[in-house]
Formats: structure tokens, sequence, C-alpha cells
């Protein structure tokens, strides 16, 4: 029998991806595909988002109806598919919020992709802003009890998850300066980089306990219901940037997104997360900056426009705007 056409183009590098994902002409009849040969409907797919939103995620994500998600990779980011499975597979079931539940995964012409749960609730995002201090503290702290017990979880068995932690930090400080310039941050910032770096070192101890992180937890992965009343922290979602490392790449990126600026609520989640008071100090605050300019999705421009003082002009200024504790 001759081979059909690929319903999905071959792609091998970011540049082309992105303009592909924009294309709206492709991704429903490759999630129809994908509906028809694991017998799904295909009459209630709704894609998440249209692609051209960096704030939507990299990937292709369709809802199937009202309880499964269809998340499809692009191949050469077969790292991601491999980090998604493997956490959400690993977390499901283990935390007091709902995860994903993995029903089947496959490959559509090499694109990996994920049937999974579609976790209830409302983005905590949709909510975050209009919340009054003391619901946005009770949300902190729920936070905080989540990350104790994700990060508290056995990270021995997850061989395709990356656990090469000082490595991968190593990597990630010898390259911060050209990421950044390649994203036309100011030569005056630039240079302060590798100072402010070693100034902020150690970035973690050396005996440090493995964790599985994402530096992904904000309220954009969150999700709320209402129970008994009021809203409540019950959903998490999106592990494709997972790997095994330190716990505070996850508690800054919680830190940047929903306690910037606010000292209450940092100490608050700090806290209920197990830190001594002694511990909660300014160089923590220069911790969590690093990890942010080490971040490879922080573009700073965007970091400094929209959550530091247009009046600092150093790094040190920047950390304790945003870290203030």
């Amino acid at each position: 029998m001759p081979q059909s056409e690929p319903l999905l183009p071959t792609v091998t590098n970011t540049r082309d991806y992105d303009s592909l994902r924009i294309d709206p002409s492709i991704w429903p009849i490759a999630m129809q595909a994908i509906c028809h040969r694991h017998g799904l409907p295909t009459d209630k797919l709704v894609r998440f988002g249209d692609g051209t939103d960096p704030a939507g995620g990299s990937n292709v994500v369709f809802a199937a109806g009202d309880h499964l998600v269809i998340k499809l990779f692009p191949p050469y980011r077969k790292s991601l598919f491999e980090a998604e499975l493997t956490v959400a597979e690993h977390i499901y079931g283990k935390l007091s919020v709902i995860t994903p539940e993995i029903y089947a995964h496959n490959r559509l012409d090499d694109w990996p992709y994920l049937i999974m749960s579609r976790v209830p609730g409302v983005y905590l995002s949709e909510l975050w802003d209009a919340l009054d201090a003391r619901e946005q503290l009770r949300f902190t702290i729920e936070l905080a009890e989540v990350l104790v017990q994700l990060h508290a979880l056995p990270t021995g068995n997850l061989p395709l998850l990356d656990h090469n932690w000082p490595r991968l930090v190593a990597h990630r400080i010898e390259t911060c300066v050209q990421r950044h310039r390649e994203q036309e941050v100011p030569a005056y910032w630039l240079q302060q980089i590798p100072t402010y770096l070693e100034y902020a070192a150690p970035l973690y101890p050396p005996n440090f306990t493995p964790a599985i992180v994402s530096g992904d937890i904000h309220q954009y992965h969150l999700l709320a219901t209402r129970q008994n009343g009021r809203w409540q922290l019950t959903g998490f979602f999106d592990f494709d940037d997972a790997i095994v490392g330190f716990q505070e790449y996850d508690l800054a990126a919680a830190g940047l997104f929903m306690m910037v600026g606010n000292p209450t609520l940092l100490r608050a989640f700090l806290l209920e997360y197990g830190y001594p008071k002694t511990d909660i100090n300014e160089q923590l605050s220069h911790r969590f900056m690093a990890y942010t300019l080490l971040h490879r999705y922080r573009p700073f421009n965007w970091v400094r426009a929209d959550f530091a003082n247009e009046s600092c002009s150093t790094l040190e200024e920047i950390a304790r705007t945003i870290y203030a504790l």
C-alpha cells in the first residue's frame, strides 16, 4: 500500500516552529487524526490560545471536550515531552491539589503528544489581582504547602529528567550574558551580570536534597475552585520544563509572579515552606534574582519593565524591589 502523506511538517528549529505554530489551518486536522486514533469525539476541539502569545506556552494544546486535553510537542523538543510525561505520571495523586492524569501518549508524524485529563477550575491568574490581601495571603500559604509536597517526592527513579543541577547552573551562568544580549538588553545592564552572579553565589548548598523543579510555578499554571463560599487552590499543571534541581528555582518563580514587591506575602510564603526566620534575608533575595536572570524564559527587559521600579539602576536594587523581604 502507498504510504499516506504526513499531516505535520518536519520542523528542526525554533524559528521554523514559531512561524508554523501560528498557522490555524494545520492543527485542527492533526488533532482530529489523534482523536480518531484514540476513539475520541472531534466535535469539541478547541485550541488554547492561537500561538501568538508566548505567555500561552510554546506547545500546541487543544481541549477535546470538557474533560480531556491534547498536548502536541515539536520533534526537536522531545525532552519537553519526556519531562511532562515523567512528572505528570510521577506526581499524580500525591499532592493536595489535582494534577493531570495521563491517558495516552504516542507520536503523529514524529511529533510526540499526550492525552491527559483537563484539570477543573479557574485560572488563578484571572482572580489574583481582584483578591484582597487576606485572600492572596491564604493562596500564598496554600501554594507553599503544595510545593513542600512536590519537593519532598523522591527523584531517584526519573531517568528522563535532567539530574545534573551543577552542570545546568554552570551552563546557564556561562551563557547568561549572551542570551540577554540576543534579547537586546542594554549594555549597561549586561556588564553588571557577571559580577552580580558572583555576588549572589553560592546559588545552592553542596549537600542539597534534589527536588523536582520547573521554575514555572505561578498563577498561570494554577487553578482555583469555589468551595464553601471562598476560592481555594485546587489544581496545578504544565511540567514540560521540569528538571531535578534545587528548590529555590521554583520559589523564585512564584515570588516573581505572585509576590513581587510584597514582603508580607513573600515572607509568609517562605515561612510556611519551612525557612527559618534567620534565613529570610537579603542574600536570599539575590539568589532569587540570580535564578531569574538564569531562567531561559525570563527576558530581562520584560522583568525590569513589568516588575521593577524605573528608578532602579543596579541589579542589586532590582532584587531588593522584586524580592523585597
